[in-house]
């Protein structure tokens, strides 16, 4: 997953999870811990609910997708639909909104200007601004802004609400800690680098509150020595000790939110650091299920990641990089579902990338109306896969290959698909589109399940690339061809290695289906197990026009490929992306 949306997708699971035991008394919960999610605790509202700390989070989100920027007169206007209207909230009712962010917006709503609303004293200093401030940290770190700048923007949006220095600096120290954090560092030289930061801007007398972070090791003091009170001073400290003293999400939030007083908040803070560590795909499924409103959420993290970070609807790519990141587990499947590294050092391309290549130049070297894809497709299918003898390819594909004639042979198997994307890119029109996409399947598999396979794959990616939602894409599929989720029990309990077509098929459908993003898309289609290059490569197109890939993962999927294969990629690309 994107870390953008890890990160907010924790955020919101950790003050989901806080709310039931915000101001509970911590002795107690250490006497009787919360194990799972759970509801009508402190607050009346269900499982699942998230408080103001997402809602005013939200709430700047939405400014920023809306306005391509952070407005402080838009943003101060969502504040006062989410605390007027119930804007932003899980259950169309506000609750546990604080006494300086609601002033603040009394304020605004009086006409004061944005940076004047916040509250100035020192007794001003909750953890309000700290809770909404994610959003900050991941635009200084994608948009790359200078250090200068950062600081300036994290005063200003502190300031809508919290404009003493000391929740200023606060706000400062975490944002610094998320960017070490969001650049590949590890919790610890996170920790280690956040001490050696210039914080000269701010006053010693502001520095010092914070010494126990900035001069001590956090991570040492003692359970009893911590507080978890609504003081941004101890909320940062909290939040962090949370994270440094545990190794995986599950026992970081629990931790949190078992340590009674403002557990919301310092869940949802440690949350967001936690989704950064671990990912979306290490918070337990049942808590990912219960959180209201997750689609929402993840629509509007969707937006703005996509107002942050350069995607490409680069199919090609997306099927090759599927390919690749399978080729590792095709014969000894993953054991631990969607967490392992991406691009690995044994990774590789396989047969899959070398034939949708191979059908790229084919479509490239074709004349305008394709009349000659025929013949043109039986001399470059061969002539590039001959190239690559022991990339992979089945045994009768691979005599296919190599004989005089190259007949079809009735083939059911999954080829047909996982080489079929490039036709769905240059073709437009889909009567077309369909037309050709047969002829490229009968040359070697001339089975019904292949033509339908390969077929459904490229009205998918037509249905992607021309802005149709998963919903309207898996009922088309479904209508003219095959009943999808026939095949999801079967899939998910006994990981079949399956090499028909169809059935094949059916699971990338299924990936890319119950997918987040494009890299969720790609871990969803190997941890179903089975012919795991091939599903990831099918799937990885569909997701590729459908989400975009990541340019930083592009341009490392790139380098697996040699420069004969690069060049025919770059040649069909510049041709028709």
């Amino acid at each position: 997953m994107s870390k953008i949306i890890d990160s907010i997708i924790g955020h919101a699971i950790g003050d989901a999870m806080g709310v039931p035991t915000e101001f509970c008394i911590r002795e107690k919960l250490q006497k009787h811990p919360v194990v799972k999610m759970i509801g009508y605790g402190q607050h009346d509202v269900p499982a699942g609910c998230f408080s103001d700390d997402t809602s005013m989070e939200l709430a700047l989100i939405d400014s920023f997708n809306n306005k391509g920027k952070f407005d402080y007169d838009d943003i101060m206007t969502n504040f006062y639909y989410w605390l007027h209207d119930s804007k932003f909230t899980a259950t169309d009712e506000v609750f546990d909104a604080g006494r300086t962010c609601i002033q603040a917006i009394i304020n605004y709503s009086k006409g004061i200007k944005p940076l004047d609303c916040g509250l100035k004293g020192e007794d001003n200093n909750g953890n309000g601004s700290l809770m909404r401030i994610l959003p900050v940290a991941l635009y200084s770190y994608y948009k790359k802004i200078d250090e200068n700048e950062i600081i300036k923007l994290t005063n200003d949006i502190s300031s809508l609400t919290h404009a003493h220095e000391i929740s200023r600096l606060g706000c400062y120290i975490y944002i610094r800690y998320v960017m070490y954090l969001l650049d590949g560092y590890s919790k610890i030289e996170a920790y280690d680098l956040i001490q050696k930061v210039d914080y000269s801007s701010y006053s010693n007398e502001s520095i010092e509150k914070y010494s126990r972070i900035l001069k001590g090791n956090i991570k040492k003091i003692p359970l009893d020595d911590i507080s978890s009170r609504g003081y941004v001073v101890d909320t940062l400290e909290a939040s962090l000790w949370c994270l440094l003293i545990h190794d995986n999400f599950e026992d970081t939030i629990l931790e949190a939110i078992n340590l009674g007083n403002d557990t919301d908040t310092v869940a949802a803070i440690t949350g967001s650091m936690a989704g950064i560590l671990y990912g979306i795909n290490a918070i337990p499924k049942e808590w990912l299920d219960t959180l209201i409103k997750k689609d929402y959420i993840l629509n509007l993290s969707h937006e703005f990641e996509n107002k942050l970070v350069s995607f490409n609807r680069d199919v090609l790519i997306g099927t090759i990089i599927g390919d690749i990141v399978g080729s590792r587990f095709e014969m000894n499947n993953c054991k631990t579902g969607k967490n392992f590294t991406l691009l690995h050092d044994s990774c590789r391309f396989t047969d899959d990338s070398v034939m949708t290549l191979a059908v790229a130049k084919t479509i490239f070297n074709c004349d305008e109306n394709y009349s000659n894809i025929k013949k043109v497709a039986l001399k470059i299918i061969p002539e590039v896969g001959l190239k690559y003898p022991n990339c992979g390819y089945g045994p009768k594909f691979s005599s296919w290959l190599k004989s005089d004639g190259h007949e079809p042979y009735g083939s059911y198997g999954n080829g047909a698909a996982m080489r079929i994307s490039p036709i769905a890119v240059a073709i437009k029109d889909v009567k077309a589109m369909k037309k050709v996409c047969g002829i490229i399947t009968n040359l070697s598999h001339n089975h019904e399940d292949s033509i339908n396979g390969a077929e459904a794959v490229c009205v998918a990616i037509n249905m992607a690339l021309n802005n149709k939602s998963k919903d309207e894409i898996i009922k088309r599929i479904e209508k003219d061809y095959f009943n999808i989720y026939d095949l999801k029990d079967k899939v998910m309990s006994k990981r079949d290695f399956h090499i028909n077509c169809v059935e094949t098929v059916k699971q990338a459908m299924i990936a890319f289906n119950e997918s987040y993003d494009y890299e969720d898309a790609i871990r969803n289609a190997i941890a179903l197990g089975g012919d795991s290059d091939t599903i990831a490569a099918i799937t990885g197109g569909l997701a590729a026009a459908y989400y975009g890939v990541p340019q930083d993962l592009l341009d490392n999927g790139v380098q697996y490929l040699d420069n004969y294969l690069l060049n025919i990629y770059k040649d069909f690309n510049n041709k028709f992306m």
